[in-house]
């Protein structure tokens, strides 16, 4: 009798009980649970004979499609470890990171493979349904995956082994490499799966587009196919593609980041459809509004849930449940709006001052996590490590607090907190005052330098009609204190966010936070200073 389970166990479970239930389904294709094993014992068997054993890298390049599921589901049966990048970075933000994960292969598909020709690593595998050429863009990966031996091994991995390297955006210089470990996966899947209000059963499905190069769409994934459900997965979101798959082919759940939940809702009442199948909508990667939250409940008609999290905790800290969502969409002014839920089983969370010394309920400091969930490391990077988990706990970064019943508000960014006049602000709660007014379809907040304060308030929005700046400070003043409201006021078309939904708070300051800024942008875009 087998004792213990590993990451891979509750998968294995569902290839023996309904093999031949689709597990995933793509842009391309469908593929059985049958299928899925075979392939990652068949990915496993294949990098051990290129010589490539369970402790070695492979970088992983493309959107999403089956193939990173065999890969991940590789890493958990022992292959190699799976350091999964985003395709839109440049040839050299590509290179550093193939460089510094030290990786000895390269899956990618046919245009990152021809925008990295020349790129010095052992083996290069490219997504392909055909044979390659040229020969300097690497093999095929299905006709080298169908050329090796399925035969499985038993399984007998180390807690602490690693399996996922996913590198951070570098917000604070180079990206560094979060290492993630089959301890903090089958801790994740578990603690997660104990903590929900909501079930995801075997047969059912959920529609994934959030990128498999970020902790989540991983997280999400793994879940859905441990549960025995069938998994979605699309390359790209749409938000008329996602309504009409929802409906027509009557799935139960879907993963999507608030972007995703507002442009569904912002869609013509006309291209609407029927949504009775779907029980659920998991959201997180930034706060959702309580404008956004209302008008998804209204037109998904299912429960919500909000997951909090950081890659350096394999995703999820903190679960905000459907009966917690519940309670605000019936309620004219519920105390969870905006709250991030509660520490998920086996997480702790205190709130630090600058000292490192605990505070109460209800007052506010650094976020820090003591799980299983917590990453091993970062790769190659001892100081860094050190400086961010002290005492066994994980510092986030995150500013928040607790209330009397547990919950957690996450108030802003450490480095995205304001200060103007001495006075500490948050840039999360001027956004969600700003996303309140009808006209403003989207909102970020930054803070630029000020001869006289120190720093004020900008305001980033993108609005769906003419509005004044003057409307949208009389407007805020309602709900804000004077010295938190927004006194320049800039328009622009799109706010720039990454694949998961964040926005790139770097990328604005570097517009609009500079000292000479608000004169260069007033002569290119429409920027008004309120008094």
């Amino acid at each position: 009798m087998t004792v213990g389970i590993h990451p891979f166990s509750a998968i294995d479970y569902h290839c023996n009980a309904q093999s031949n239930a689709i597990a995933v389904a793509d842009d391309n294709s469908s593929y059985t649970f049958a299928t899925l094993r075979k392939n990652a014992w068949q990915a496993v068997n294949g990098f051990k004979s290129l010589g490539l054993n369970s402790n070695d890298r492979i970088s992983l390049i493309c959107k999403n499609r089956y193939e990173v599921l065999v890969l991940l589901t590789a890493a958990l049966l022992g292959g190699p470890v799976v350091v999964p990048i985003n395709r839109r970075l440049t040839r050299s933000e590509l290179s550093w990171i193939i460089k510094d994960a030290q990786s000895q292969c390269v899956v990618m598909d046919i245009e990152t493979a021809e925008l990295l020709a020349d790129i010095d690593v052992a083996t290069k595998l490219t997504l392909k349904d055909q044979a390659i050429t040229p020969l300097n863009l690497g093999l095929c990966f299905s006709t080298w995956l169908e050329q090796q031996s399925a035969a499985r091994s038993d399984i007998q991995l180390a807690a602490d082994r690693d399996y996922l390297q996913v590198y951070t955006s570098g917000t604070s210089g180079f990206p560094k490499g979060v290492v993630l470990t089959e301890g903090n996966c089958v801790s994740q899947l578990v603690n997660v799966t104990l903590s929900l209000d909501v079930a995801i059963l075997p047969g059912e499905r959920m529609y994934q587009a959030l990128p498999l190069f970020h902790v989540g769409g991983i997280f999400v994934s793994l879940m859905c196919l441990s549960r025995g459900a069938t998994l979605i997965l699309r390359s790209d979101f749409s938000p008329a593609a996602t309504q009409k798959l929802i409906s027509t082919e009557k799935l139960q759940h879907a993963a999507l980041v608030p972007a995703m939940i507002q442009a569904c809702t912002n869609l013509d009442a006309d291209t609407n459809n029927s949504y009775k199948s779907l029980k659920s909508i998991f959201y997180g990667a930034s706060p959702i509004s309580e404008s956004v939250l209302r008008a998804g409940h209204q037109h998904f008609n299912c429960d919500f849930v909000q997951i909090y999290g950081m890659t350096e905790t394999h995703s999820v800290i903190s679960v905000l449940g459907a009966r917690d969502h519940q309670e605000i969409v019936n309620s004219v002014d519920s105390p969870l709006l905006g709250s991030a839920g509660r520490p998920i089983l086996g997480t702790t969370v205190k709130l630090c001052n600058g000292e490192g010394d605990s505070v109460g309920n209800g007052k506010v400091g650094e976020i820090r996590v003591r799980s299983d969930l917590v990453m091993k490391e970062y790769w190659n990077n001892p100081e860094a490590t050190e400086e961010s988990i002290q005492d066994g706990y994980l510092l986030t970064g995150d500013i928040g607090r607790v209330d009397e019943r547990g919950y957690l508000f996450v108030v802003d960014r450490l480095k995205d907190i304001i200060v103007s006049g001495g006075e500490n602000i948050a840039s999360l709660e001027v956004e969600s005052v700003l996303m309140q007014h009808p006209a403003v379809a989207d909102a970020a907040v930054i803070g630029a330098p000020h001869e006289r304060w120190g720093e004020i308030v900008v305001a980033i929005l993108v609005v769906n009609t003419e509005v004044d700046a003057s409307d949208i400070s009389n407007f805020a003043r309602i709900y804000l204190s004077g010295f938190k409201i927004p006194k320049c006021i800039v328009f622009i078309d799109c706010i720039p966010r990454n694949a998961g939904g964040k926005i790139l708070k770097r990328k604005l300051r570097e517009i609009y936070a500079q000292p000479e800024s608000t004169t260069k942008a007033a002569a290119t875009r429409n920027v008004s200073t309120v008094s």
